[in-house]
């Protein structure tokens, strides 16, 4: 209650402190948001706020907003406000802005730096990513573009499916698992699970039927942002009881079983 009252009287001020404190945006990332803005006198450190919600207290005259961690969400109007203040919380100065993230849509491709390649099925991983509000489609491109996020829409989850078929769904699936199956079994039947769209990270759960044996997958998206600023898409995926030992995971060094596709354009 006491940050909100604060809060509140700091946005009522802010006309009397506009001038002092200039805020600006430096870069703006799909999950990050970069500031500075020059000393102020007297001022031993900055509150920032996003949305009226204190977030981080800094000495320094920049700030990071949102990591790979805790990230922003893309493609959306965030407020930062900037509070110069003195030891005892005495107000200095303020500054308030409207900063708008972007987005990870475009192509990004992962290389096989190693000779383990699935019986050459996976030198290269190619995703298109695409964005229409609120969510995010992920292509695979195999022979040709294959939607594989979402599979296929809720009204489908949990109904199972023949591997064999001509629907576009089907061909989908079979595209992908072409690529990490390290065995030579054949499903019957799969059914999605569970769909899951999160800040960053997409989700979607596969059970698959081998004649009588049932496993599930679990196919991990995440988007992030390397060290120097670069678009990523790290793809895993994860499996039980026959999954666990026949898929096929990044071998490059260092990347601990993740394709980590880097962004092209």
């Amino acid at each position: 209650m006491k940050q909100a009252v604060i809060c509140l009287l700091l946005i009522c001020a802010l006309p009397l402190f506009a001038s002092a404190l200039d805020v600006q945006l430096i870069s703006a990332y799909p999950n990050q948001l970069h500031l500075q803005w020059k000393a102020v006198a007297g001022a031993d450190y900055y509150d920032v706020y996003v949305d009226g919600n204190p977030v981080q207290r800094v000495r320094s005259e920049s700030v990071v907003v949102g990591s790979n961690e805790e990230p922003l969400e893309s493609h959306r109007t965030y407020e930062v406000i900037v509070a110069a203040r003195k030891t005892g919380n005495v107000d200095v100065a303020a500054a308030k802005v409207q900063c708008e993230t972007s987005g990870w849509e475009g192509r990004y491709r992962w290389v096989n730096l190693t000779d383990k390649d699935n019986k050459g099925k996976c030198r290269q991983l190619d995703f298109l990513v695409s964005y229409t509000k609120p969510y995010y489609t992920i292509q695979g491109i195999y022979d040709r573009s294959y939607t594989i996020f979402p599979l296929l829409g809720q009204e489908l989850v949990n109904v199972e499916i023949p591997f064999e078929g001509e629907s576009e769904l089907q061909k989908a699936y079979r595209a992908n698992a072409e690529v990490f199956n390290t065995t030579n079994f054949k499903p019957s039947v799969w059914s999605v699970t569970s769909i899951e769209y999160g800040i960053g990270q997409y989700t979607v759960e596969v059970r698959t039927k081998v004649g009588s044996l049932s496993f599930k997958t679990k196919s991990t998206y995440r988007f992030i942002l390397s060290p120097k600023g670069e678009k990523e898409l790290h793809f895993e995926t994860k499996g039980d009881g026959l999954a666990s030992w026949g898929l096929f995971t990044s071998p490059n060094p260092g990347q601990k079983g993740v394709f980590i596709c880097t962004f092209l354009v």
